[in-house]
């Protein structure tokens, strides 16, 4: 009788324990899988310059800088720059009396200035599949009365602001320290030439 008594307590008390022993080895379990899924993930610091020539002199650069995660497998989450100005335009004028002399200017807002879009995910190899929407817009004029050359057979008279705009959207392969120039254009009226370099640095 005593013998199947404790046969009762021995049972009962391995049936308390072993949950707890399969938790315990759930526990380190979870926390490596947390750890590796960290590994797959990458931070990227891109720095992206657009760079203007006229010839061979350099005009301007201008760098900004986006922090992009990179998942392992698949495109992660956007990160963006919006940076610029609301220039006014002059649209037109009118009097302020019917007997008055004074001329009032009537003026609307545009938008001039960098948007930059980013995306990445992490790729075999060591290499980053980078994503890049780029936009940039700036106004220029020669000088009131002058013309600028020809496009197509048309003169553009710049009495009025010109409005440069430049778009690009790329996909690049890059590697961890690598700089890669991603395009070149040309503006059509003043024959200077945009670059853009692509550089990206693994965040540590």
């Amino acid at each position: 009788m005593n013998q199947v008594i404790l046969a009762l307590l021995f049972c009962t008390f391995a049936g308390l324990h072993s949950p707890v022993k399969a938790q315990e080895k759930a526990k380190p379990e979870e926390s490596e899988k947390r750890a590796e899924s960290k590994k797959e993930a990458a931070e990227l610091r891109v720095q992206v310059v657009f760079t203007e020539y006229d010839g061979e002199k350099k005009m301007s650069s201008l760098p900004y800088t986006l922090l992009v995660g990179a998942p392992e497998g698949h495109l992660g989450s956007k990160s963006s720059i919006r940076m610029g100005l609301r220039v006014p335009v002059v649209t037109g004028s009118f009097k302020s009396g019917s007997e008055s002399s004074t001329v009032n200017q009537q003026f609307t807002y545009i938008d001039l200035g960098s948007n930059l879009d980013g995306w990445a995910s992490k790729e075999e190899n060591g290499r980053f599949n980078l994503h890049l929407n780029l936009e940039r817009s700036s106004a220029y004029s020669s000088g009131s009365g002058q013309k600028a050359s020809a496009i197509s057979g048309n003169e553009v008279l710049v009495s009025q602001p010109v409005i440069q705009q430049f778009k690009t959207e790329v996909d690049l392969f890059i590697r961890d320290g690598q700089t890669i120039q991603s395009t070149l254009a040309t503006d059509p009226v003043s024959g200077r030439v945009t670059k853009v370099e692509v550089t990206v640095n693994v965040v540590k």
